[in-house]
C-alpha cells in the first residue's frame, strides 16, 4: 500500500511539472524577437519622392539638403522572417522610390508579428506621394503639392505650404496649419482641419467632419457623421445625412443640404438656404436673405437681414427679427413672425398664425386654426376656417374672409379712408371703431343680430340687418355672417 501511493505522488508531480517547462519554453520565444535599425541615403536630384509603405508607422519630415535619407526600425516575433523584411531606396529620371517589402509568409497557427516604423526626410520644396497601410502616417513642413494616402491608421499633415490631397479609410485625418488648398477623403474616420490659407474640400462617411479657421471656401460632403464649420472667409456648401451640422461665424454664403439631423446656423455674413428633413433648424444673425425649405423640420430664424423664405411640413415656424420680406408656410404646425421689416406672407394648414409688428402689409390664408395678427403697418388681408381671426392695430385696409370661426378687429388707427370687409359663417363678428371716423356701413346676419355702440343714421334697420352712415360716412365697412351675431363698439 505505501509503494503504491509514492507511485501515485510522483505521477502527480510529473503532470504539474509539464506546464512549468512550456511556460519555460515561451518566455525563451520572447527574448528571440528580431529587431534591427536602417539607414539610408539617396541622392536627389529633382521629380517627386513616392513612399509605399505598409505595416508600421510613416513620418515625413523636410530639411535644407538635397538627399533624401530614410530611416527605419524593423521589428518581428520570428528572427527569419525580419530579416526577409526589406527596404529598397532608390533613384529614377522621375525622383526618388522608397518601398517596404515583406516576404510572403505561409504559417500555420502559433503566433505571428512583425512591424516597420519608418522616417523619411525630403527635401522642402520636393513634391511628396506617400502611401501607407496597417499604420499611422505624420507628415509636417511640405513645401510643394504633396499626395498623402493611408489606411488602416490616422493620418496628421500640419505646417504645410502648398496645395495637398489627403486620402484615408478606417482612420482619423487632421491637418493644420496649410498655406494653400485642401481635399480630403475619409471613411469610417474622423477628418478635422485648421488654419488653412486656401480653400478646403472634404469628403467623409461615418465620421465626424470639423472645419475651422479657413480663408476660402469650405465644401463638404458627409453621411452618418456631424460637421462643425467654424470661421469660414470664404462661402460653405455642406451636403449630409444622419449627422448634425452646426456652422458659425461665416463670411460668405450658407448651402446646406441634410437630412435626419439638425442644422445651427450663426453669425453668416451672406445669405443662408437649408434644406432638411427630419430634424429641426436654427438660424441666427443671417446678415442675407434665409432660405429654408424642411419636411418635419421645426424652423427657428432670429436676426435675419435680408428677406426670409420658409417652407416646412408637419413641424412649426418661428421667426423674429427680419429685415426685409417673410413668405412662410407650414402644414401641421404653427406660425409665429415677430417684427418683420417687410411685407408678411404666411401659409398655415392644421396650426396657428401669429403675427406682431410687421412693417409691411400682412395677408394669411390658414385652415383648422387660429390668426393673431397685431401692429401691421399696411393693409391686412385673410382667408381662413375653423379658427379664431383676432386683428388688433392696422394702418391699412382689413379683409377677412372666414369660415366657421370668430372674426374680432380692433385698433384701426390709418389716416385717411381704409376699408373694412369682414365675412363670416356659423360664428360672430365683434369691429371696433374710433368715434370720430366716418364710415358707410352694411352690416347683415342671419339667426343673429347687429347691435351698434355708435350713434348710425340707417337707412336699413332690423334685427339682422343694419344699413347706414356712422359720423359723416364715407369709408366702407361691409360685415357679413350666418348663424351669429355683429357687435360693433367704440373703440
Amino acid at each position: 500500500m505505501f509503494r503504491l501511493r509514492n507511485q501515485a505522488l510522483l505521477a502527480l508531480l510529473f503532470l504539474f511539472l509539464v506546464p512549468i517547462a512550456h511556460a519555460e519554453h515561451n518566455s525563451s520565444d520572447d527574448e528571440s524577437r528580431y529587431e534591427t535599425d536602417y539607414s539610408h541615403t539617396t541622392h536627389y536630384s529633382g521629380g517627386g519622392v513616392t513612399i509605399d509603405h505598409r505595416f508600421g508607422d510613416l513620418t515625413v519630415r523636410t530639411h535644407s539638403a538635397s538627399n533624401v535619407i530614410t530611416k527605419a526600425k524593423i521589428r518581428s516575433s520570428d528572427p527569419e522572417i525580419g530579416k526577409q523584411i526589406r527596404i529598397t531606396a532608390t533613384e529614377s529620371a522621375s525622383g526618388v522610390i522608397i518601398r517596404t517589402i515583406f516576404p510572403q509568409i505561409h504559417r500555420r497557427g502559433g503566433s505571428l508579428s512583425y512591424s516597420v516604423d519608418m522616417t523619411v526626410y525630403v527635401p522642402q520644396n520636393a513634391p511628396v506621394l506617400a502611401r501607407n497601410q496597417f499604420g499611422s502616417t505624420d507628415v509636417r513642413g511640405l513645401r510643394a503639392a504633396s499626395t498623402i494616402e493611408n489606411k488602416q491608421g490616422a493620418i496628421r499633415v500640419s505646417e504645410g505650404r502648398a496645395a495637398h490631397t489627403i486620402s484615408n479609410a478606417f482612420g482619423a485625418i487632421e491637418v493644420t496649419d496649410n498655406t494653400g488648398d485642401v481635399t480630403i477623403t475619409n471613411a469610417n474616420g474622423s477628418i478635422k482641419v485648421r488654419q488653412i490659407a486656401g480653400s478646403a474640400m472634404i469628403t467623409n462617411r461615418f465620421g465626424s467632419v470639423s472645419v475651422t479657421d479657413v480663408d476660402r471656401d469650405a465644401t463638404i460632403h458627409n453621411a452618418n457623421g456631424s460637421i462643425t464649420a467654424l470661421d469660414i472667409a470664404g462661402s460653405l456648401k455642406v451636403v449630409n445625412a444622419f449627422g448634425s451640422v452646426k456652422a458659425s461665424t461665416i463670411r460668405g454664403s450658407v448651402d446646406v443640404t441634410t437630412r435626419n439631423a439638425r442644422v445651427e446656423l450663426s453669425n453668416v455674413n451672406g445669405s443662408a438656404i437649408v434644406r432638411n428633413s427630419f430634424g429641426g433648424v436654427v438660424a441666427q444673425n443671417i446678415s442675407g436673405n434665409l432660405t429654408v425649405t424642411a419636411q418635419n423640420s421645426k424652423v427657428d430664424g432670429v436676426t435675419i437681414g435680408g428677406n426670409a423664405k420658409v417652407e416646412t411640413t408637419f413641424a412649426g415656424i418661428n421667426l423674429q427679427s427680419v429685415g426685409g420680406l417673410a413668405s412662410l408656410k407650414a402644414t401641421n404646425g404653427s406660425i409665429v413672425a415677430m417684427d418683420i421689416g417687410g411685407a408678411l406672407t404666411a401659409e398655415n394648414q392644421f396650426g396657428s398664425v401669429r403675427a406682431e409688428r410687421i412693417r409691411g402689409s400682412a395677408e394669411v390664408r390658414s385652415a383648422n386654426g387660429s390668426i393673431t395678427l397685431q401692429d401691421i403697418n399696411g393693409n391686412v388681408k385673410v382667408r381662413t376656417s375653423f379658427g379664431l381671426a383676432f386683428i388688433n392695430g392696422v394702418t391699412g385696409s382689413v379683409d377677412v374672409q372666414n369660415e366657421n370661426g370668430a372674426i374680432s378687429v380692433e385698433g384701426l388707427r390709418g389716416s385717411g379712408c381704409h376699408p373694412v370687409v369682414l365675412r363670416t359663417s356659423f360664428s360672430s363678428i365683434k369691429l371696433a371703431l374710433p368715434a370720430t371716423g366716418g364710415y358707410t356701413l352694411n352690416a347683415r346676419t342671419s339667426f343673429g343680430r347687429v347691435n351698434s355702440a355708435l350713434p348710425i343714421t340707417t337707412t336699413t334697420i332690423g334685427n339682422d340687418t343694419l344699413v347706414g352712415t356712422i359720423g359723416r360716412g364715407g369709408c366702407r365697412i361691409d360685415l357679413t355672417t350666418s348663424n351669429g351675431n355683429i357687435n360693433i363698439e367704440r373703440e
